[in-house]
């Protein structure tokens, strides 16, 4: 309040010592008035004693004024400056992170389709109508299972015969070699009756065949698809009559360069699969196969993963993208990478010194440091020069410090750092 009353007082003091100038100007500085009728200067009466004595008063006391004024906005500049040399911003609060070392192994990205580990499209060898349908579409089947049946009534009458036909060729046969045995009949004739009975075992065998194929039975246990044929419709061989797939477990088929072949041997590698159709999922596996060749085309070696899917949530043909840990693990330096303050000079982390101030207490600053960074995983990158386990780290507030800022560290991290971080609702 008396800061601002003195401001007012030197404010009015300026407004009254330029008005003086301002009359000082005038009456020194005004031409000497003529007469314009006879174009001769106008005498004055000369100034008198007073009148100069009183002018030379003011002019005096402004003086003085204007003096006394400069000193004291000297000094309030002085003293705003050293104000602003001895002002400490107040510390910002942030939150750090230890610089750990960590075990990691190379991480490879690849994508792939998943795919049945037993699949078929059934259809039958036979044509007929179809007189039964032993199953639902997208029910479950075990191996062994009528599924559909077709007309066999023509091939049963046919069995029939074949049989009758093939016990009387026995019987002649079994008559040929009594006689033979009594030398009335030829060798040649016993052997025409033989083969008798051999053709017709062939026919009868060759008709329970037709209505063997007649009856498709489910070759392995699985899923039945959408069937494709209807009760009493007419099909004839080869017509696809409904899909089965076995998916439990499933086939993760996938790619990798030919430099990574001799990894992919490795039973223990362990491969991660992300799908888009279950966000903030994966899914873990091991790899099964994989192809003895390269192709000559893209370099590239096929690997097969199996995945459990006891739920058949995974289908055959979805994509997804993989994750696979190959080699052997190495010992790195690996912190959080919201540490890192991007540019395009080089990335940098600031790290956390802890020294005694000038008043001898103790003080928590920064300082920037450039690193040069490694492969990221989760919330973790690798550090492969710039800093050394067991460093303190700002994770976050970074983007209002500066080199020897002083900070508030803040024990509270809202999201803890993961190396498989997930997606959560709030």
């Amino acid at each position: 309040m008396v800061k601002t009353w003195l401001v007012g007082i030197l404010h009015k003091g300026i407004f009254i010592c330029f008005k003086y100038i301002q009359r000082l100007c005038i009456y020194f500085l005004s031409p000497t008035p003529y007469d314009s009728r006879t174009h001769n200067p106008i005498k004055e009466a000369p100034m008198t004693a007073p009148v100069k004595k009183q002018i030379t008063y003011t002019a005096a006391v402004m003086l003085l004024f204007i003096v006394v004024l400069g000193i004291i906005k000297f000094i309030q500049i002085r003293i705003a400056i050293a104000e602003h040399a001895s002002f400490a911003p107040p510390p910002a609060a942030v939150t750090t992170a230890r610089v750990s070392r960590s075990s990691w192994r190379d991480l490879f990205q690849t994508v792939g389709s998943f795919a049945a580990v037993k699949g078929a499209t059934l259809s039958t060898q036979e044509s007929g109508n179809v007189v039964r349908v032993g199953f639902e579409s997208g029910s479950k089947v075990r191996e062994g299972q009528v599924l559909i049946e077709l007309d066999r009534s023509v091939e049963e009458g046919n069995l029939k015969g074949a049989i009758a036909r093939l016990e009387l060729a026995k019987q002649n046969l079994a008559r040929a070699k009594a006689l033979k045995s009594q030398s009335a009949m030829s060798a040649a004739t016993l052997e025409d009756y033989e083969a008798r009975v051999v053709q017709a075992e062939a026919d009868v065998q060759s008709i329970r065949g037709v209505i063997e194929r007649k009856t498709i039975l489910a070759p392995f246990s699985g899923r039945a698809g959408i069937r494709a044929v209807n009760l009493g419709q007419y099909v004839t061989a080869g017509t696809p009559l409904v899909p089965l797939y076995s998916v439990e477990p499933i086939h993760f088929n996938f790619t990798v360069p030919q430099q990574l072949a001799p990894l992919m041997r490795d039973s223990q590698a362990r491969v991660v699969i992300t799908v888009d159709a279950f966000p903030g999922r994966t899914f873990e596996g091991a790899i099964s196969a994989v192809n003895p060749n390269i192709n000559e085309i893209t370099r590239a070696v096929d690997v097969q993963a199996t995945i459990p899917n006891d739920k058949e949530e995974l289908l055959p043909g979805m994509f997804g993208s993989a994750q696979l840990e190959v080699g052997q693990a190495k010992d790195i330096v690996t912190m959080p990478v919201s540490s890192v303050q991007y540019a395009p000079y080089g990335n940098s982390v600031y790290v956390v010194e802890r020294k005694a101030s000038a008043t001898g207490e103790q003080e928590t600053t920064v300082r920037q440091q450039i690193v040069q960074l490694g492969t990221r995983r989760g919330d973790f990158v690798s550090v492969l020069r710039g800093l050394s386990d067991g460093d303190e780290v700002v994770t976050s507030g970074g983007f209002k410090l500066r080199p020897g800022a002083v900070v508030a560290i803040q024990t509270e991290q809202s999201v803890p750092a993961s190396d498989k971080p997930t997606v959560k609702d709030s």
